[in-house]
């Protein structure tokens, strides 16, 4: 074979592969999402590495990743509706990298992207919205979608709003993403905090691939708390020691019983009701956020979002993990609570939950989601995605999973129903909290199920048993 002929044959075999390369871009621009086009400085692949735990447990969490610089443009069919421009720092592009724990694991990422310049990637038309990080959520069923559409109907402070996106990097199809906003700081749209005074932080099983963390009194030594904003690397001496201090003081009140002198209970109370309702089974891996809104003695914290949805739908006749689990803060919420005023706050929310049928119209926004334009162009573009990584069609459609998650709620919140309506209505609320765990007198701690007469506080009480 002469050169000529060999040069020729490897032209057009590259005209081919840009051929189809546009075909397929073509081809996804068609399935009816918004297409996040993001390219490369050198067509280079974000990275990470792994960190593992100091004791053993069955996670990882990154560590090590490489913000790769780039350019993005948003297309919806043949309109260009954003584009940040080449990469320069603090002028246009932005940054790539890999987020998340376990979850990043998987063949396919989760990714974070810091513009250089502000801009509203879910296209609101509103100014106020601009902010520079975004998140690129990976998903493959409606779990994100419900719990952000359930944060919004609970009326939490901060409601992020998602967009379900195809995304192609460096001419290749990384899958469907919801593209979304992080939780951070922004007095005109996110979490509101003083930007001098104000907190967010965490309650952080996570804490040891953090820089800078602060020990707890319960959930050692899986869970500490880490701080969001500042960020640790800006923060003074004066901001750690205040909020170390702050937080100690925070859970001797819990432990006494008065959480509600430092907690705005509300908030807190509807966010474990959620991780209830949907059966949460990941008590130490689902972000619980608080906010602080400034180091005043006239603020309270609060749990500013839901956030992580992963363990959703797998505990149908239990409390969820949260609820549970011995090392969870809401644990102990329940636990020391002996003024029930974490108690009641929890009936209260309850109540207003279905006296304002917010289940109902969870359920009414999944089934007309599952039916609409967008969900039909999802379900393509799960087909799309899970062939890519797993070389099969996706075997669930997004009907068939609106109809699963619609039985499974109508069946949980009747579960909910007769267990909340015990402990809002027994007069064992009124003695001692149902969760307190009680001990014999050779220290072996008694099930839930015991039931009797117990002396507590020098009352007698009768346990009827707890399902």
């Amino acid at each position: 074979m002469n050169k000529k002929y060999l040069l020729v044959l490897i032209w057009m075999l590259i005209l081919s592969i840009v051929k189809i390369v546009a075909q397929t871009l073509n081809e996804i621009c068609e399935i009816g999402l918004p297409v996040v086009i993001i390219n490369t400085v050198n067509n280079e692949v974000p990275s990470c590495e792994f960190a593992e735990p100091p004791y053993k447990v069955d996670c990882v969490s990154t560590t090590n990743a490489t913000k790769v610089p780039c350019s993005i443009t948003i297309r919806m069919h043949d309109k260009i509706l954003y584009e940040s421009g080449e990469y320069v720092e603090n002028i246009s592009g932005a940054t790539i990298k890999i987020r998340g724990n376990t979850s990043a694991t998987e063949k396919q990422k989760p990714y974070k992207i810091k513009l250089q310049k502000k801009a509203d990637l879910l296209l609101r038309n509103d100014s106020a919205y601009k902010d520079k990080e975004w998140l690129l959520m990976k998903e493959n069923k409606l779990k994100s979608f419900i719990g952000f559409t359930f944060n919004t109907l609970l009326d939490m402070p901060y409601k992020p709003e998602l967009k379900p996106v195809n995304v192609v990097m460096n001419n290749e199809y990384y899958g469907l993403y919801y593209i979304t906003e992080s939780v951070k700081r922004n007095n005109k749209c996110r979490i509101n905090v003083d930007k001098e005074t104000g907190y967010i932080f965490e309650y952080d099983a996570y804490w040891w691939n953090e820089d800078y963390y602060i020990p707890v009194e319960f959930g050692d030594p899986y869970m500490k708390f880490t701080l969001k904003y500042p960020d640790t690397k800006d923060a003074t001496d004066d901001q750690k020691y205040y909020l170390e201090s702050w937080l100690e003081e925070l859970q001797q009140a819990v432990m006494n019983g008065n959480g509600s002198d430092f907690l705005y209970l509300d908030t807190c109370a509807r966010w474990i009701l959620a991780q209830d309702l949907f059966g949460n089974s990941d008590g130490a891996g689902s972000n619980l956020y608080f906010a602080k809104s400034d180091n005043s003695t006239n603020t309270k914290a609060y749990t500013p979002t839901l956030w992580d949805f992963d363990g959703f739908f797998f505990i149908k006749d239990k409390w969820s993990q949260p609820h549970d689990w011995k090392e969870s803060f809401f644990h102990s919420l329940f636990v020391y609570d002996k003024h029930h005023t974490f108690t009641t706050a929890y009936c209260k929310e309850w109540q207003s939950i279905v006296q304002n049928n917010l289940i109902e119209s969870l359920i009414q926004a999944i089934n007309k989601y599952a039916n609409s334009e967008e969900g039909s162009a999802v379900e393509k573009s799960y087909n799309l995605t899970t062939l890519k990584y797993y070389g099969h069609d996706f075997q669930w459609s997004i009907t068939e999973q609106a109809k699963t998650y619609e039985i499974w709620i109508k069946e949980r919140k009747s579960w909910l129903d007769n267990e909340i309506n015990e402990i809002c209505n027994s007069c064992l609320i009124k003695k001692v909290d149902v969760n307190n765990i009680i001990y014999d007198v050779l220290g072996r701690r008694c099930p839930s199920s015991y039931k009797g007469v117990k002396i507590i506080n020098g009352e007698k009480v009768i346990l009827r048993g707890i399902k």
